[in-house]
């Protein structure tokens, strides 16, 4: 693997000469992740953190009852995974798990810290992208508190085919994943989706969702419907 890169095309890197690449580089310790096994729990102190290379991630907390809440999937290689508490030296608020067999690089917390004592600027781009994050969860939660399953699912698969620039979508997660992500069970969301397609709005077949009226869809996403 290309270490190096690998990190000159990770957005809290961007602008790194190649020396201090290199240095990074030198830092890292390349992983392979079977799926389902888990990358850290929830609680586990933050010693480091992960950048995805391939494969699938998934981040999400679970409640008291032992459901779990997805907070976000990662997938697209140079996302970066548990670095929000390596700065204050905490634990994982979350945990991290291998949807399927996944590659990381993992950065040890005292190898970045260095890094941006020399590098101040990766704190700037580390604060956007922490704020990118932070208007995610704030939609998350609002989704979760003031929409129904439908307006949720629907919501899902307008951005998924914006996304995808195509009213055809594959889903690339199991009804289950989808579930915890939007908060409800699976069988729900198979219900929904039958529903949706007796009203014309979808086509289902397997994984792959054709979206048939996008304007309906889009007022059901906004709980016009």
């Amino acid at each position: 693997m290309d270490v190096i890169g690998m990190l000159k095309n990770v957005d809290l890197f961007a602008g790194l000469s190649h020396p201090q690449l290199a240095a990074l580089a030198k830092a890292t310790v390349t992983r392979t992740i079977p799926a389902g096994d888990v990358l850290f729990l929830q609680d586990d102190k933050a010693d480091g953190f992960y950048i995805l290379t391939s494969g699938s991630l998934q981040v999400y907390r679970t409640g008291m009852d032992g459901r779990r809440q997805i907070l976000h999937v990662f997938e697209t290689p140079g996302d970066v995974c548990g670095e929000v508490p390596v700065f204050e030296g905490g634990t994982y608020p979350a945990t991290a798990e291998a949807v399927r067999l996944s590659t990381v690089l993992y950065l040890r917390r005292d190898a970045f810290l260095r890094l941006t004592r020399a590098e101040p600027e990766i704190l700037l781009t580390m604060l956007a992208v922490l704020s990118r994050r932070l208007r995610r969860f704030v939609g998350l939660i609002d989704d979760l508190s003031l929409k129904d399953v439908a307006a949720r699912l629907a919501q899902y698969l307008v951005l998924e085919a914006q996304s995808a620039n195509s009213n055809r979508i594959t889903l690339s997660m199991t009804k289950g994943m989808l579930a915890s992500q939007l908060g409800t069970i699976a069988e729900t969301v198979s219900r929904t989706l039958r529903k949706m397609q007796e009203q014309a709005l979808i086509k289902v077949q397997g994984r792959e969702i054709t979206i048939q009226d996008r304007e309906a869809l889009e007022d059901m996403a906004e709980g016009l419907l």
